[in-house]
């Protein structure tokens, strides 16, 4: 599942790409993926309403491109808004990558000047989500947690403290951090010496500052390396990520820590594949 880095490379690429630029919707080939605020993850079953094209910005001029956490919105001057949701396989791709990638297509836009901007998602756990205005986008935002990139450590510390759950679990829920998944929790755990199973309670106030810094800095590095493309992520144009190239403990159970030489544990954590250095995150704070 594409994580902030590879959402926010997305956001960075449409914005160059379709800011001023009008958007015409060619088609919809399945309109249960098209959802709604309140069932965010469409219609899978039984009739589906038919969407107006205008919903899914037809014939709207493009004025932004926002993200929060893993979420995406395309807005229009009009005040349109459609909020992308990636889940496990989702891309948007535009020019050549759009056309050379037509299997699991099921919708896809012209951009004023004759490009193409297609939503592929072979597994379909992604949506597009229409939003009438930005303030209803706002609010529909505000069940996330803060963003991951720009999070403050005494707002992360009053978030994590009071959930009896392990820290790793506790990056993985949006309402407590926006944008984190296994990849960067792994990741920034590590960096910030902290065992993937020490309970949020025990938190204090020195762990929530290591924490928040390795959050910002293994996101931005990992958005300046374009994302970790593992094995659905690419770029619009269709570009992989190298992050994945410089991983220092994510899928690497078994096999010595870069700094360390000890050899990783793995274990599930909070129900996901979790690894971890023995001796440079040493034992669960208490």
């Amino acid at each position: 599942m594409p994580e902030l880095p590879e959402v926010e490379c997305i956001r960075r690429a449409l914005e160059g790409l379709l800011v001023g630029r009008t958007l015409s919707l060619d088609h919809i080939a399945r309109q249960d993926i098209v959802g709604s605020l309140s069932n965010p993850r469409g219609q899978r079953r039984g009739p589906v309403k038919p969407i107006a094209d205008e919903q899914l910005l037809h014939r709207s001029v493009v004025d932004r491109v926002l993200r929060k956490g893993k979420q995406l919105a395309i807005g229009s001057l009009c005040d349109r808004w459609l909020i992308v949701r990636l889940g496990m396989s989702g891309q948007l791709l535009t020019g050549s990558a759009a056309s050379e990638r037509c299997d699991h297509v099921h919708a896809r836009w012209t951009i004023g000047g004759g490009a193409s901007l297609a939503f592929r998602d072979a597994r379909r756990f992604g949506s597009l989500i229409p939003c009438p205005s930005l303030s209803e986008l706002e609010a529909h935002w505000q069940r996330l947690g803060p963003d991951a990139l720009s999070i403050d450590p005494m707002d992360l510390l009053d978030r994590l403290r009071s959930r009896k759950l392990a820290v790793k679990a506790g990056l993985l829920n949006q309402q407590i951090v926006a944008g984190v998944g296994n990849i960067y929790a792994d990741e920034s755990l590590f960096r910030a010496r902290i065992h993937p199973r020490t309970v949020c309670t025990s938190f204090r106030h020195e762990h929530a500052v290591r924490l928040a810094e390795s959050l910002r800095e293994v996101l931005a590095s990992a958005i300046e390396h374009g994302g970790s493309t593992l094995r659905d992520y690419c770029s619009p144009s269709g570009i992989t990520g190298s992050f994945r190239l410089v991983h220092q403990v994510y899928g690497r159970e078994g096999q010595c820590c870069l700094i360390c030489g000890a050899k990783l544990s793995g274990a599930r954590v909070g129900g996901r594949a979790t690894v971890w250095c023995p001796t440079c995150q040493g034992r669960r704070i208490k």
